[in-house]
């Protein structure tokens, strides 16, 4: 399981339970895995015992840094009276992993041992064709294939790495003499590993330096690592925690010592967002890699709608600067016709779907319109609370405007054209579809009206009142909103947590009846154990008698008790999110309805972004 990540724009490592780097996405953040999820291991061997212990057997615990992105990782060596502590971070800017590590010796004497660091690297996400060496000019083990280069060393601050091997399957089964082969260079599914000896003297402690250091050129990355040593590292550490404290600091939020469970979760949740958005502005929906080796894909791609609401988290938290990097990449992406697509790679290429083009005998489009609907709410959302107009104008021309016609043409009724929901499964007109189309046109007549596009605002404005008065018609049922009209144009009274959004979206306010009514289903259908479940008899990764909680549902509940100021109600849905976050502070997508573990990716990004809404809301900043 991934519990906690570090992340620049340029790299983002994931660690697992056991303190392991499991993942490592580099040059596009959840675009390439050079792991492909494979661990990078660490074992010890203790000479004058001549006995070696894997990580597997550790007992680990793995935190966030106080207020810091960087992860402190402790284990317990019962087996050989050893105990290390690390300390893991990115360098803010480069990609470049350093980790600061002590090994402690916890008896009365002298020790001798050996740290192995064992590498199963995969170049492009794949095994084919890499090739891996010694190269004795860095003294660091090298991997490349065409243009990615990662390079691996350990060092103490008198001595580097004395052992090494490359070769083909797995080396762990080389360290159990204590001694690696030195074989320096092999191709195909290679893998590779290092040793370095320490002695420590009784109840003291040694400190290793361990790096990574990815580049597309090979004499550019050899160049990099030879430059780094101990100090260096060092140095780096005490800049990077500045750094991150620094960082934390445009969060204004918390000023109250009671509230620090609600800060811990809220830090963490920024720190994922931002370690997983790449420089380019794309945001990932995570970067969980366990789900591409049960279903061959897995949520390494930029959903429109889960980056806007990470980007309308981070304008709320003050990050406006991420907040308009995404928006630039999402303007680069909009198709000429003004929507946005299923989902979309790092780099900006379309993404992997199963949206059919060609429906029950018809051409239709291939697209959840909420995706597109959201992306303009989240950028008007951003002009209003900051006002920079010179900055949105840019967007507005090359993404708000096409989008915002593309809405109004995508109308049938009154009501928008069927599409995909925002669960991916059902096609039809849903109420949360509508109830974000509504926000992004009211939003976006006020932002048309302002850059002087005054009689778009006044058809923007028509739709919009023309879209209400039609939902408030065609899609309620016994004094309640409905899930969706299907494609048959017949009412789904399903109850789904979506139902939320027309508060929300501004569509109708929290305290009308209607409103009222909806929750009210909602909490009566869909409550379990405390949590909310999606929708009534849900199945998705359901392993019990009922469905699983999610953690965005969930907060969709706290956020409209938050609205209606509600705080006790508000804070018993938070308080159950926070006690299903990992020791890390990660989030996940869902839950099991009876053990409360994660029963689908964590992080999920999303999750992090709603809490951070949730929280604002609660405090009353929006």
């Amino acid at each position: 399981m991934r519990v906690s990540s570090i992340g620049n724009g340029r790299m983002l490592i994931n660690f697992d339970e056991k303190g392991r780097i499991v993942d490592i996405y580099y040059p596009y953040i959840g675009m390439e895995n050079q792991t492909s999820g494979n661990p990078i291991r660490l074992a010890i061997w203790d000479k004058d015992k001549n006995v070696i212990s894997l990580d597997e057997e550790w007992e680990t615990t793995v935190l966030y840094l106080d207020e810091a992105n960087m992860v402190e990782i402790r284990s317990d060596i019962r087996k050989l009276g050893l105990s290390l502590l690390s300390y893991n971070f990115l360098d803010p800017d480069d990609p470049i992993y350093m980790s600061i590590i002590k090994v402690a010796n916890n008896e009365n004497n002298n020790r001798n041992i050996k740290i192995f660091f064992i590498h199963d690297i995969n170049l492009y996400s794949n095994p084919f064709g890499d090739t891996a060496f010694y190269d004795p000019l860095s003294l660091s083990i090298v991997h490349y294939k065409s243009k990615r280069y990662l390079a691996f060393k350990v060092f103490t601050t008198t001595s580097i790495f004395s052992e090494y091997n490359v070769g083909k399957g797995d080396l762990i089964g080389d360290i159990y003499d204590g001694n690696l082969g030195l074989n320096g260079i092999e191709n195909g599914d290679v893998n590779s590993s290092m040793g370095i000896e320490a002695n420590i003297d009784p109840n003291s402690y040694v400190k290793l330096y361990n790096v990574i250091v990815a580049d597309r050129n090979l004499e550019d990355l050899r160049q990099k690592i030879r430059k780094i040593n101990f100090a260096n590292v060092e140095t780096s550490f005490t800049l990077t925690y500045m750094f991150w404290r620094n960082w934390l600091k445009k969060n204004k939020l918390f000023r109250n010592s009671l509230m620090q469970d609600i800060k811990r979760v809220y830090d963490v949740s920024l720190f994922v967002i931002r370690n997983h958005m790449d420089i380019n502005g794309s945001i990932i929906a995570s970067s969980d890699f366990s789900f591409v080796k049960i279903y061959g894909d897995s949520y390494q791609y930029c959903w429109p709608r889960d980056a806007a609401i990470a980007a309308y988290a981070l304008d709320l938290a003050g990050y406006k600067e991420l907040a308009l990097r995404h928006f630039q990449f999402i303007s680069n992406i909009v198709n000429s016709e003004g929507f946005l697509y299923h989902k979309y790679n790092p780099n900006t290429t379309l993404a992997s779907s199963w949206h059919p083009w060609f429906y029950k005998g018809k051409r239709i489009y291939p697209i959840q319109e909420d995706e597109t609907a959201l992306e303009v709410w989240a950028i008007v959302s951003h002009y209003e609370k900051y006002e920079d107009i010179d900055e949105i104008l840019p967007l507005y021309k090359k993404f708000v405007k096409p989008a915002l016609k593309f809405m109004m043409s995508f109308m049938e009724e009154g009501l928008p054209k069927p599409s995909f929901d925002l669960w991916e499964e059902r096609y039809g007109i849903h109420i949360y579809t509508v109830s974000t189309v509504y926000g992004a046109l009211t939003k976006g007549a006020k932002l048309a009206y302002d850059v002087g596009d005054e009689i778009l605002s006044e058809d923007l404005s028509d739709t919009s009142g023309l879209l209400k008065g039609m939902v408030l018609k065609r899609m309620t049922y016994n004094g309640r909103f409905i899930r969706r009209i299907d494609e048959e144009n017949n009412q789904d009274l399903t109850v789904d947590s979506s139902l939320y959004a027309p508060f929300f979206f501004g569509l109708v306010d929290a305290n009308d009846k209607i409103m009222i009514n909806t929750i009210n289903e909602i909490e009566n259908k869909l409550t379990v154990n405390g949590g909310v479940i999606r929708y009534e008899n849900d199945m998705y990764q359901r392993r019990r008698k009922q469905p699983n909680p999610w953690i965005i549902t969930t907060l969709w509940l706290a956020e409209y008790y938050a609205t209606i100021n509600d705080k006790n109600k508000a804070n018993e849905y938070i308080k159950w999110v926070i006690n299903r976050a990992l020791p890390t502070g990660f989030l996940p997508e869902q839950v099991d309805p009876e053990t409360f573990e994660p029963t689908s990716v964590t992080p999920l990004v999303w999750s992090h972004a709603e809490f951070i809404i949730a929280i604002n809301k609660l405090l009353n900043h929006i």
